[in-house]
């Protein structure tokens, strides 16, 4: 598996397949933690190659000072845990973050606590597998989608209002 989270973001394989997979055999709640470490370490290639080539080409040089700006009005962290809990893909979150100068620490913390929901979501969802029913999928809570949504833009509401009151 370690193997395949290295590769995975070169192949453009998404993130929720392996977390499944990963439920699937390790269930709840042991396998929430290997979906995090692997999480992390697939998140990371994309992250450190837009930190160390985004500033080389004129069209990522204005997305990461965009995005910078927009680091600084939310925070590092902050902003990292936004975005990882909104239902936005993992690659384009690792990529805007090193193209925003995002810190390897807050990235990696963002990620941890942004991606828990998540990886408990698609844990439950490989377990559930085991046993697979209609009335299985019938019990998915599509709630938890749009709670995390919601809290991600909670997150970041009030450092972009100000943003946006002090701009205009």
């Amino acid at each position: 598996m370690v193997g395949l989270y290295v590769i995975r973001p070169f192949l453009l394989w998404p993130l929720s397949v392996f977390s499944v997979f990963i439920g699937y055999i390790s269930g709840f709640p042991e396998g929430v933690l290997f979906v995090l470490l692997g999480t992390v370490l697939t998140c990371l290639p994309p992250f450190l190659l837009a930190t160390r080539v985004g500033n080389d080409f004129a069209y990522f040089g204005q997305v990461a000072k965009r995005g910078s700006r927009i680091v600084e009005t939310t925070g590092e962290l902050r902003g990292m845990v936004a975005a990882r809990l909104s239902p936005a893909p993992a690659d384009a979150v690792s990529y805007s973050a090193g193209l925003a100068g995002v810190s390897a620490q807050s990235f990696a913390i963002g990620t941890l606590v942004g991606e828990l929901p998540w990886a408990i979501f698609y844990v439950l969802i490989g377990q559930s597998l085991r046993s697979f029913s209609v009335a299985a999928i019938q019990q998915t809570d599509l709630r938890l989608i749009l709670l995390t949504a919601v809290v991600s833009f909670l997150i970041v509401a009030r450092p972009l209002y100000e943003f946006v009151r002090d701009n205009t």
